[in-house]
């Protein structure tokens, strides 16, 4: 897939730019608008609701909350030489209301990779989220038993496009699947070693790229298969 045409993106063009600063009756005009718009969703899902749902639990996990902290957000174009486009530090808290989201206009036409450096940062910190904490997920067993698990790990995620072209012209969803991630935790206390192991070595197979195809940020059932899948650098 390839950055074929962004005329449909032009009204959400103009409304970033005007956000940014743009003046005029008008808003921006024509020669303003140098560049595409991608816009990212990072955002909770659940593949196998009876491991790991969001919400009420059904037979295994309810998760409730699922937070990652970031150092950076960047794009990363297909062409050698070309300028990452790289975001700060967030956090995002991923079963929000309203998904967290990206939106990012750029010269750059052809992007193949997006890379996201998981660490603990202070400024991210979020309310009921561990002090030092770069991931985060709370929720209830089975029984209605509460349960939270807790990480300050630093990981740095690549989701290369596997076709080996770049990423389409649709907005893009990045996918924490509770499922994978969570799946045989042991959540007793006696276990507690075992299920951190897990907790950070089940992150990284939980994690994918994809298209949202209908601009919903939301994963649907015809979105299910990645564009890219994480693959650890650190």
């Amino acid at each position: 897939m390839r950055f074929r045409s962004f005329r449909r993106w032009v009204l959400l063009v103009g409304a970033a730019l005007a956000g940014l600063g743009a003046t005029g009756c008008g808003g921006p005009e024509v020669g303003d608008i140098v560049g595409n718009e991608v816009l990212l969703t990072v955002t909770g899902v659940a593949s196998a609701p009876e491991v790991a749902a969001i919400g009420e639990a059904q037979q295994g996990l309810g998760v409730t909350r699922m937070y990652v902290s970031t150092s950076a957000l960047s794009l990363m174009p297909c062409r050698d030489g070309a300028d990452d486009v790289t975001l700060g530090a967030r956090g995002y808290d991923l079963l929000s209301e309203r998904a967290p989201s990206e939106r990012v206009t750029t010269a750059v036409y052809d992007l193949c990779n997006l890379r996201v450096d998981i660490d603990p940062v202070s400024q991210s910190a979020a309310d009921g989220v561990p002090a030092g904490a770069s991931l985060y997920v709370e929720g209830k067993d089975a029984a209605g038993e509460p349960f939270a698990l807790s990480s300050e790990r630093s990981v740095s995620l690549l989701f290369p496009a596997e076709s080996g072209a770049s990423f389409g012209d649709q907005p893009l969803l990045l996918g924490f699947d509770a499922s994978v991630w969570l799946a045989g935790i042991p959540l007793t206390e006696d276990l507690a070693d075992a299920a951190q192991d897990l907790f950070d070595s089940q992150l990284v197979d939980s994690v994918a790229l994809y298209v949202d195809s209908n601009g919903n940020q939301a994963l649907d059932d015809d979105e299910q298969t990645p564009v890219a899948r994480a693959i650890s650098s650190r």
